[in-house]
């Protein structure tokens, strides 16, 4: 089993946690964000409270993150819905941390959690009030309590990870299926409350699905999804290659490239084990990794749309750098550490055209770009950059849409008053 030990070694972690809790608090400060689902939610959350009405945010709603996310915007606005998503962010990361220790030393687990921190796209989630964040923490959550043999609680805060994105379903049904063959040959007197767990997590999803299921005239018309088709079927391979590169931001993932082909042999042993001859939980965990990181990148193949898809390939591809028997792997996590930052804060090498200028209702996405080989501003500068306008056209459009109805509170947009500010001076 997996259970935390706090050692004098786990100071630098701590400290790095505390350093990351510091600078994600400073960027959150900067508002609700840039994306659409955030005003979403808070319309869904609106209508609720006030008309006593479920309108879902998208197809499936997400409940989990609705209500957390309109609730803390009503309480404490964005300062208060940010800081929930920068305190799930940390607590991923920790979580994520005491996993790795078990199958590396404390400074390589350190440095994937700092490379993992410091991807602008984990960044932007963490630090606004979208809820990517939130299926990402229930998932390794749950896979903690799983690991320490508690799969009652793991199935139910699975449950929850389901409310807040029903893509992970298939890296839940992962996670309890690999980690049966543990039960059955190391533990067989827990095979009830594996089995009850397994029970708690469908009835718990059930439940958090019952508002939409009613909301949708009581049917499954809600297990649709958007279709990103612009540009057809080649529009759909330009988008999932080239977000797939510039997730990573493209000098990383060049060195990505060469890391993996270099360990290319260490690999296919983990992969294909056979998991009723391996039953520690650290050579299912690595399965689980893989065939999620699998069907992670089948998804995004079918909608290669919004960056923060790829968060739990972030995950996986950090997992397998640890892994690699190579000792130059804690060389290779300062590197990328190095690079991460780079890419956020100074600039980006990119080969198109995607950065769109002008007025609000451009596209931020790179639908039409063009071949461009360019050195662009780093990724969360320019995420900073569009707050003025793409941030300050969500906010005017949601508190024009409610502002004569009943208990109207406006969403406050910190960049707007900047600007402000600054047009008077």
């Amino acid at each position: 089993m997996i259970k935390p030990k706090i050692h004098a070694e786990d100071l630098t972690i701590f400290l790095v946690s505390g350093l990351i809790l510091f600078s994600y608090g400073l960027y959150a400060l900067n508002g609700y964000g840039n994306h659409d689902d955030i005003y979403r939610m808070l319309n869904s959350w609106r209508t609720l409270i006030f008309e006593h009405r479920y309108v879902p945010s998208r197809f499936q709603g997400y409940l989990v993150p609705e209500l957390s996310i309109g609730l803390a915007s009503q309480v404490g606005g964005f300062y208060l819905s940010n800081l929930v998503s920068v305190l799930l962010s940390v607590s991923s990361l920790l979580i994520f941390y005491w996993l790795l220790i078990r199958i590396t030393t404390r400074l390589n687990a350190v440095l994937a959690v700092a490379m993992i921190a410091s991807n602008p796209f984990w960044i932007i989630a963490s630090t606004t009030s979208t809820d990517y964040i939130y299926p990402v923490f229930f998932f390794t959550l749950g896979l903690f309590m799983l690991l320490n043999a508690k799969p009652r609680l793991a199935g139910l805060i699975f449950a929850l990870a389901m409310s807040s994105r029903l893509t992970y379903a298939p890296m839940i049904v992962l996670a309890f299926a690999f980690y049966l063959p543990y039960v059955i040959k190391n533990k067989p007197e827990q095979r009830n409350q594996f089995f009850q767990g397994i029970i708690l997590f469908f009835l718990g999803t059930a439940a958090l699905y019952l508002p939409v299921f009613l909301a949708s005239g009581m049917s499954f018309s809600f297990l649709k999804y958007a279709d990103d088709t612009v540009g057809g079927w080649l529009g759909t391979i330009v988008r999932f290659i080239y977000k797939n590169i510039y997730f990573w931001g493209l000098p990383t993932f060049i060195l990505l490239l060469i890391f993996f082909f270099r360990e290319r042999a260490s690999y296919p042993k983990a992969i294909f084990a056979n998991p009723f001859a391996n039953t520690r939980p650290e050579k299912l965990l690595f399965q689980v990794v893989f065939w999620g990181f699998a069907y992670n990148e089948i998804v995004f193949a079918k909608l290669p749309h919004q960056y923060q898809y790829l968060l739990p390939i972030l995950f996986c591809v950090t997992y397998f750098i640890v892994t690699a028997p190579t000792p130059s792997k804690t060389k290779f996590l300062g590197l990328v550490l190095a690079l991460n930052i780079i890419y956020c804060l100074f600039c980006n090498f990119d080969i198109l055209d995607t950065y769109q200028v002008g007025g609000a209702g451009t596209t931020i996405h790179s639908d039409a770009a063009k071949v461009n080989f360019s050195l662009k501003q780093g990724v969360l500068v320019q995420d900073f950059s569009w707050r003025a306008t793409y941030q300050k056209h969500l906010v005017e459009d949601y508190n024009q849409k409610w502002q004569n109805a009943k208990g109207f509170y406006p969403l406050q947009d910190p960049r707007s008053r900047q600007q402000t500010i600054k047009s008077r001076e």
